[in-house]
């Protein structure tokens, strides 16, 4: 069935770029890109899922084996070669943001594992070590591959013909989010699954950049938009929940961001306030549902607030002299 998908593919055009460009002799067999095309669907349809029903039904046997297929997809990545170096003027793979996109991935899969079979007692507990062990890792990577001063996202290379201060701008999105992506984490299943979209669609974006498929702001306003997408996951959280993602987004943000203080002890107060807010408080008079349209209109506030705000971020990336390559 792979070789008939991958056959197809193989023979399709995409605004007259022929597809044969993305199919290389690392992978002969098509096993990257079978889970990819699997992956892809799973997204579709949890995303549909969950902007039309709610929720996104992840704790099924099915939803669970296709959760897993998304970190086996994220490992197989390693069967290709890529530049040792990272290429100056172009969002394109190279070895610490491979490797940082496998272990964010697997942190994904990981947590909503934790939420599915880890006691209750035990679940947030669970999350936040493999929260921190990401952490860890990621820096040791970091500390292998990367050239000093350059980070992963920030470093993220922009079209010429954008303002330095609007690629800035857009940076400090990027950033927030993957500030919101740890905290999500530790709540449902689908605030723990949502961040994939955007960690495994930026690594095939990249491809897409290498091949000369698409431009480097393509790269960025497509991204972005899978950032965005994760705020309808606020659907899944009571509203106390709710206000703490925003309380201690804020608050790392803040930390870290503004001034410069050490990320580990930055994570540790942020978590150390949600284990206080799960363990020692009652919130039910928050959460009952006789407060349901309470939340369901304060979630659409937030969500309409920030898509219209990553919106305005990131809305120079929509003009046509932002696109030239």
């Amino acid at each position: 069935m792979n070789f008939i998908l991958c056959y197809s593919f193989q023979n399709l055009r995409l605004g007259g770029v022929n597809l044969r460009k993305l199919f290389t002799k690392e992978d002969p067999i098509h096993i990257h890109k079978t889970l990819g095309l699997l992956a892809l669907f799973n997204f579709i349809y949890r995303f549909y899922l969950l902007i039309f029903y709610g929720t996104m039904r992840l704790n099924t046997p099915l939803a669970l084996g296709m959760t897993a297929v998304h970190g086996v997809l994220s490992i197989s990545s390693l069967v290709f070669h890529i530049p040792q170096k990272r290429h100056a003027t172009l969002p394109m793979i190279y070895p610490e943001f491979r490797l940082h996109s496998i272990l964010f991935g697997l942190r994904s899969v990981a947590c909503c594992f934790v939420e599915h079979y880890t006691p209750v007692s035990l679940k947030l507990y669970c999350k936040m070590l493999v929260c921190f062990l990401t952490m860890m890792l990621a820096d040791v990577v970091t500390r292998r591959h990367a050239t000093p001063g350059d980070t992963t996202m920030r470093g993220m290379p922009f079209a010429e013909s954008l303002p330095e201060h609007e690629c800035a701008k857009i940076t400090r999105f990027h950033s927030r989010q993957q500030i919101s992506a740890t905290i999500f984490m530790l709540w449902s299943m689908e605030t723990a699954f949502s961040p994939l979209l955007a960690i495994q669609l930026a690594a095939f974006l990249m491809t897409l950049v290498r091949k000369g498929i698409i431009s480097p702001n393509t790269w960025h306003v497509v991204y972005a938009c899978t950032l965005m997408v994760n705020v309808f996951s606020f659907w899944t959280l009571p509203v106390s929940q709710l206000l703490l993602t925003v309380l201690t987004t804020w608050t790392f943000r803040v930390w870290r961001m503004h001034l410069r203080l050490n990320k580990y002890a930055g994570w540790s107060l942020v978590f150390a306030v949600i284990v206080l807010h799960e363990s020692q408080h009652d919130w039910s008079w928050l959460d009952n549902n006789t407060n349901a349209q309470i939340c369901r209109w304060l979630s659409n506030g937030l969500i309409a607030s920030y898509l219209a705000r990553g919106a305005y971020a990131v809305h120079r990336l929509y003009m046509p002299d932002a696109h030239a390559k």
